[in-house]
């Protein structure tokens, strides 16, 4: 079979951030599921890639490295993705340090914040779910899950830390620049994430392409039909590559499992051509 024919999860998390599996249940899941590839793409982090290259050759499915840093453009908060970065690279690495130093305190923050609304967790509550260098929201809507506090995982975030609630925190990212520049001085290729949002911002969007923006991340849970098809419409009118993924981190805070949304090879081929290229026609 023609590769382009075959399919891709090119948005996955690990227990090396938000997510429940490792890097190497993450490949092998994604194999038994038959995909052709797989990309790991941890919030803040490539710690896990190694395990899940090697995790590659063991199941004999192809691994991309990836990571997903979150980005402040003036007022607009979105995500980046990075692919086929060196996860090696020393200046990725400083920054990415410094992002999960300012996990950890904004984790802490969200704690007590938390108690001053009634709900006592303790850190070391967290430390038996996350990587301590990870620890993000996702963590403690599980650990308030299991504690009965909330009904749910997204009543964790509707009613106590998601954006405006009473214990939300704002985190701190690096710039749109220092992160397009990351990713392409690694090697790597940008990619737009989940971005239905905030697509129809023009400004915004000529302003990521001016800096190296190579794709929009068009098949997404949070995307219906109606919004891929719009921003596959506009990555191929400003000829950007259309990728996708399950954005998966466990079951119980996703609505599909790895490869639930998936992409075409060709996307893999693209980003590739693009990386040797340097992104910009």
């Amino acid at each position: 079979m023609e590769k382009d024919k075959l399919f891709c999860d090119l948005h996955t998390h690990s227990n090396y951030s938000d997510g429940e599996l490792s890097p190497r249940e993450l490949v092998e899941r994604a194999a038994r599921y038959g995909l052709a590839a797989v990309s790991v793409t941890d919030h803040d982090t490539v710690k896990g890639q190694g395990e899940a290259l090697k995790a590659g050759k063991e199941f004999g499915i192809e691994v991309l490295t990836g990571v997903e840093f979150s980005v402040r453009d003036g007022d607009t908060d979105i995500h980046i993705l990075g692919y086929l970065i060196d996860p090696d690279d020393s200046a990725i690495e400083e920054k990415l340090k410094w992002l999960r130093e300012n996990r950890r305190k904004r984790a802490r923050e969200i704690i007590d914040r938390l108690s001053d609304c009634g709900v006592n967790l303790s850190f070391d509550d967290l430390l038996e779910k996350a990587n301590p260098d990870s620890i993000g929201r996702p963590h403690i809507a599980m650990a308030m899950l299991e504690r009965g506090v909330v009904s749910s995982f997204q009543d964790a975030f509707n009613r106590f830390i998601g954006y405006g609630s009473k214990a939300y925190v704002p985190k701190n990212v690096l710039s749109r620049d220092e992160v397009m520049k990351l990713i392409l001085n690694s090697g790597g290729v940008p990619v737009w994430a989940h971005p239905a949002s905030n697509i129809k911002r023009t400004g915004l969007l000529t302003g990521l392409i001016d800096r190296g923006l190579a794709g929009l991340e068009v098949w997404h849970p949070n995307h219906n039909s109606a919004m891929e098809n719009a921003i596959l419409r506009i990555a191929s009118d400003r000829n950007l590559i259309p990728t996708g993924g399950s954005d998966y981190h466990s079951r119980a805070a996703m609505k599909f499992d790895v490869g639930g949304k998936r992409v075409s090879y060709k996307s893999i081929s693209l980003l590739k051509k693009a990386a040797v290229s340097g992104h910009l026609s």
